[in-house]
């Protein structure tokens, strides 16, 4: 073989294996579960949930399918103190989306658009900082 064939071999090995960095989870599969409170994804086509602490830290990560190139999200929270955070990656785990929302606010819930990603297998994480209540969110592939 020749190395301008072994390159191309290469090449098309890398290109494949590197299309979606979460293909190998399934849709609602929980990546991470660091949380120390309560933390829920339902097995709807498209994810929901809620969750819930008392001081509590951690990340709560699955994988998402979105079909589209865009998410809305939506999330919600009940809290005297503490933060609550939701990052969402595309399927190359380029970061598409992040807002925090913190207790003891006035501004309690958030209703958006990410930027433009890749369709197919998604990352989505919910980072919690001290977190005292409780919320749930909501999110749907498109613009």
């Amino acid at each position: 073989m020749t190395t301008k064939g072994l390159m191309i071999i290469l090449l098309s090995f890398a290109m494949i294996t590197s299309c979606s960095k979460y293909k190998k989870y399934d849709n609602h599969e929980i990546i991470e579960d660091t949380f120390s409170g309560s933390a829920t994804v339902d097995n709807d086509s498209d994810p929901d949930g809620n969750f819930s602490g008392s001081g509590d830290n951690g990340t709560f990560s699955f994988a998402w399918v979105n079909s589209e190139t865009k998410a809305k999200v939506k999330f919600d929270i009940t809290a005297t103190e503490g933060s609550v955070q939701v990052i969402l990656n595309d399927k190359k785990g380029k970061e598409v989306f992040n807002q925090t929302l913190t207790g003891g606010t006035s501004v309690d819930s958030f209703e958006g658009i990410s930027e433009e990603g890749k369709a197919g297998t998604w990352k989505v994480s919910l980072i919690f900082t001290n977190f005292n209540g409780s919320g749930s969110y909501e999110i749907d592939p498109g613009n």
